[in-house]
């Protein structure tokens, strides 16, 4: 493993373990077993390291979901599609971290900076949305603020509801996140469409996302 994803890996266990705040460059060398010199032969300081672990972690986020659609033989459609996205997220403790504002983890860097500046590079922003209404895969009597607005809603809530209601008082998430992926589909899609586009579509998407990480992270090392 190459050192850089070494010193990643590390701050992202640390950081989910003890929170941003407590998390000292100190700490982090020690976990990844390099100096805090190596460390900063690449980042800074510890607001560059905790951005370059959110960049880290989202290419991590996006290569698994990618996994998750091609091996789903059934995600031809926009409910399956964000089915696979809630899960993909919910697997993520920084990036569901990051979609919550979660100061316990993130610390007082979520109100530093702004979110959308990663969570937009997800699949469900007003230019997915309003490009999916013009291939007429969703309905178009909503706007695409309304309706990406409407995801949004229901991802928080996914990601969030665990503050409220207990892990051991919750049904299954499969159940939940299918549950979700049906109101989707009944309520937010239209009939008909070019199914095959969906997937194909979404795959170019990822690979152009997960390319442009790639590049970023050869320019940085």
């Amino acid at each position: 493993m190459e050192r850089p994803t070494r010193i990643l890996d590390a701050a992202g266990r640390l950081t989910i373990r003890f929170g941003f705040d407590k998390t000292t460059m100190d700490d982090v060398a020690k976990e990844a077993g390099v100096s805090k010199g190596a460390i900063y032969l690449v980042w800074q300081g510890k607001e560059e390291l905790i951005d370059a672990l959110i960049e880290f972690e989202m290419k991590k986020l996006m290569l698994d979901l990618r996994r998750r659609i091609i091996a789903d033989e059934n995600c031809d459609s926009i409910a399956a599609l964000y089915r696979q996205t809630l899960l993909a997220i919910q697997q993520n403790s920084l990036i569901s971290a990051l979609y919550t504002r979660d100061g316990k983890i993130l610390g007082d860097f979520v109100h530093r900076q702004n979110p959308e500046r990663y969570t937009r590079r997800l699949l469900m922003s007003k230019e997915s949305v309003s490009a999916m209404q013009s291939a007429g895969l969703l309905r178009d009597d909503l706007s695409a603020d309304v309706i990406t607005y409407l995801f949004s809603l229901m991802a928080l809530g996914f990601l969030s509801i665990n503050s409220v209601i207990p892990v051991e008082n919750a049904p299954p998430i499969d159940s939940t996140v299918g549950a979700i992926a049906a109101m989707v589909e009944s309520g937010l899609t239209k009939p008909g469409g070019n199914r095959t586009l969906i997937k194909d579509s979404t795959i170019q998407m990822l690979d152009l996302l997960i390319e442009q990480y790639e590049k970023r992270d050869r320019n940085e090392h």
